[in-house]
This record gives structure tokens, C-alpha cells and sequence, in this order.
């Protein structure tokens, strides 16, 4: 049965899926498809990339500088099993978007709640991708006032002398930076769909408190205790659709979460040192060492943040079913409840490597990890 008011797909993942469908990163084809000549080369390109950078970081001479690469090889070992994701599984990731992205409520209150929920993310979103893409143009623009590449790579030509080899390895820098940061949209759609699992055990917990409630016409003719089952029933129904749901979600993506919150301390101390110690005579390549510990600090805490919430939203779940009038109901229907309740007392927790829960407490780990990396170096 149709509920009455409902949450469709927000305009702004819209717009991302048009971006990578656009783009190529995506394709109209279904089923077994074959790998598109745009999706080959964003991948062999960015991987070119990385391995450049890594025979940079492996024969440079400069401490400061191989850190500063090393840290950047780790972001982007993050960016290509991202992009091996969008390219080898876009079609249950697009299955899931939509699929999670379905929400709906007959209480006017709990839908104002989540929608303003999901619309704060959403603007959270256009703001941090609007700063990515500044970021972009920045790293397009200035190089050529300066003649100057960002960071030293391993390239065949010689672009700190050359003219035409500075333009080769400017367009290889440039191209590959638009590609990670469109990348990083999938991180973007990540979040959104966590948001949109919290909203789901929100908009349960709702379900839970309103057990017995006659919502239509037809149910105010049922006697209360028919009514209270069935709602009951419904209501683990969707309990168990949405765990599920859950459980795919991270079947998808854990290896992907495992790999940012290994690296993610890493680089968030090697981005902090590289600021601090570097040498401050480039503003630009200054700009960009700010904006790698940025990225990896808000993109961990995001990821990280939102877990939290969906173990803390399915951890409500149990105070709402017995704000429920189940104290009204016969001593069989009481029965179910106690189940129930007893069903629920354990949160949804995401964990990753069998040893990673995805939380706050996680996060915290992981900064006090990359403080205690930028001690050691310090001191060396």
C-alpha cells in the first residue's frame, strides 16, 4: 500500500550519475558487458599515473618530497579501487542507489525530519564538491603562470626544460586530476546512501511508535489488536528488508572502506608534515599540500560519521517499539513484542577486516595515529 508522503532520488545524485554516464565512466549497457574504450583508458591512464608518481617517490633524493608522494601514491590506491568499482560494478551500484534512495512515511513529522536530513546532506555535498572542483581549476590555471608542475613526477620527456614536454606532462597532471576529483563523487554517493539507510531506520523507528495506529479508513474498522499485529508484522518485514539491504551495501564496498581507513592515518600525517616543513616558496604546490590532509580528514570523518549514525539510528530502534501502547495489547501480542524487543537490543554495526568497526571511536584511532606518525618524523 501506497504511503503518503514519500522521498524520491535527490536531484544532485541525479546530476552525478549524468556526469559519469556523460563522461563515460558509465554506460547504457546491461547485463555482461564489455569494458567501453573511455572507461580502459580512464583506468590505464590513472594507473599510469600512480606508477609515475611511485618511481618519483622511489628514486627522489629529498625526504620531505617522498613523503609528500607517498602519500599521495596511498590517495590514490584509494581513487583506483574506487574507479575499479564504478567502472566493474556500476550496475549494482546504480541498483543501489535507487533502491535505498526509496523512502516513505505516513507521519507528516518523522518525513519533515528525514527530509531536512538528506537536504542538509545534499547541500554538505554540492559544497564539498564545488571546493574540489575550485581545486581543479586552480591546478589547470596556475602552471601555466608559473611553469611549474605541482609535484615532480617520473616522465619520459623533459618537462622542467622542455616547452613541449612541460605541456605533455601538464596535460597528463591536469587530466588525471579532473579524473580523481570526478572520482571522488563516488565518495559523495557513498554518503548519500548511508544518509538514506539512517532515514530508513528513522522512519522504522517511527513505524514502531505508531503500532496500531489506523492510518487509513479501512484499518479504523479493524479492532486494535488485529491492527497492532499487523503492523507489527509489517513493520519486521521491513526490519529485516532493510538489514539485508545493509548487508549487501557493505558486501559491495568493505574493501573499499577497509583500504581508507588502513591508509587513511597515513596520509593524513604525511599531508600535515608536507605542510609544515615544506618549504613555502610555491604557493600553489602549498595549496595543494593543505587540501591532501583536507581531503583525507573530512572524506574519513564523513565515512566514518555516518556508520556511526546508522548503528546509532537501528540502536533506537528498540526504545521506539516499546513507546509503542504494546502495554494495551493481550499477553500473546505482549509475547511478540518481548521478541521483538530482544531482536532489536543489538545495533546494525559495520565492520570491515573482521576487527574495524566503522565509527567515531574508529576515527578517533586514526587521528591519534597520524599524530603519533608526525611525532616520529619530526624527531628524525
Amino acid at each position: 500500500m501506497a504511503r503518503k508522503y514519500s522521498i524520491k532520488l535527490s536531484d544532485t545524485v541525479h546530476r552525478m550519475i549524468t556526469i559519469y554516464f556523460v563522461m563515460g565512466f558509465w554506460t547504457t549497457q546491461s547485463g555482461n558487458r564489455t569494458v567501453s574504450a573511455w572507461q580502459l583508458f580512464y583506468f590505464l591512464s590513472f594507473c599510469l599515473f600512480g606508477s609515475s608518481v611511485g618511481i618519483e617517490a622511489y628514486t627522489t633524493e629529498n625526504t620531505d618530497d617522498c613523503i609528500f608522494l607517498v602519500t599521495t601514491i596511498l590517495i590514490g590506491l584509494l581513487q583506483v579501487g574506487r574507479l575499479y568499482n564504478i567502472i566493474w560494478k556500476q550496475n549494482k551500484t546504480i541498483d543501489l542507489i535507487h533502491e535505498a534512495s526509496t523512502n516513505s512515511t505516513d507521519d507528516y513529522r518523522t518525513f519533515c525530519i528525514v527530509s531536512g536530513k538528506l537536504n542538509k546532506q545534499v547541500i554538505l555535498i554540492k559544497y564539498f564538491i564545488f571546493c574540489m572542483y575550485f581545486v581543479v581549476v586552480i591546478v589547470a590555471g596556475l602552471p601555466l603562470i608559473t611553469k611549474e608542475l605541482i609535484f615532480d613526477m617520473t616522465f619520459p620527456w623533459d618537462y622542467k626544460n622542455s616547452q613541449i614536454g612541460f605541456y605533455v606532462a601538464y596535460t597528463f597532471n591536469v587530466e588525471n586530476f579532473f579524473v580523481s576529483i570526478t572520482i571522488i563523487l563516488f565518495a559523495s554517493m557513498l554518503w548519500f546512501l548511508m544518509m538514506n539507510f539512517v532515514v530508513k531506520y528513522e522512519i522504522l523507528g517511527s513505524d514502531f511508535k505508531n503500532l496500531g495506529v489506523a492510518r487509513t479508513e479501512e484499518e479504523e474498522q479493524k479492532n486494535t489488536e488485529s491492527l497492532f499485529l499487523k503492523h507489527l508484522v509489517e513493520s519486521i518485514k521491513s526490519l529485516e528488508y532493510i538489514n539485508g539491504l545493509l548487508e549487501e551495501f557493505l558486501s559491495n564496498f568493505s574493501y573499499l572502506f577497509l583500504l581508507q581507513i588502513v591508509t587513511s592515518s597515513i596520509c593524513i600525517c604525511g599531508g600535515v608534515y608536507s605542510l609544515a616543513f615544506s618549504s613555502h616558496t610555491n604557493i600553489l604546490q602549498d595549496g595543494f599540500y593543505f587540501t591532501v590532509p583536507f581531503l583525507c580528514f573530512f572524506d574519513t570523518f564523513a565515512l566514518l560519521y555516518l556508520s556511526n549514525e546508522i548503528m546509532l539510528a537501528s540502536d533506537r530502534l528498540s526504545y521506539c517499539l516499546f513507546e509503542s501502547k504494546w502495554m494495551d495489547q493481550t499477553e500473546s501480542c505482549k509475547k511478540y513484542i518481548i521478541i521483538v524487543g530482544e531482536r532489536l537490543k543489538q545495533p546494525q554495526q559495520l565492520v570491515v577486516g573482521k576487527q574495524f568497526p566503522m565509527n567515531l571511536r574508529t576515527f578517533t584511532m586514526i587521528v591519534n595515529r597520524s599524530y603519533s606518525m608526525f611525532n616520529i618524523l619530526r624527531r628524525e
